[in-house]
């Protein structure tokens, strides 16, 4: 089966299953060169979590241009 016949069929699946697929061809690729991947999930005890939705509003600016106005990146 060739790419171009594979497309198609990734297209036409649900977005959960397209994440599926993403998560299951990452890791072979990474078994493959050997790259351990993080495989626990960050608890609600976890530090980063205290900044979860500190920031909060309706700018979706901020979102788009925030390695800007954090970093000073253009």
């Amino acid at each position: 089966m060739t790419i171009a016949e594979v497309i198609p069929m990734i297209d036409s699946l649900p977005h959960a299953d397209k994440f599926r697929l993403m998560q299951f061809l990452v890791t072979q690729l990474a078994e493959e060169e050997g790259i351990p991947l993080q495989t626990q999930v960050p608890q609600k005890d976890d530090s980063l979590w205290d900044i979860v939705g500190m920031a909060e509003g309706e700018d979706a600016e901020v979102a788009r241009h925030h390695d800007e106005y954090l970093y000073g990146a253009k």
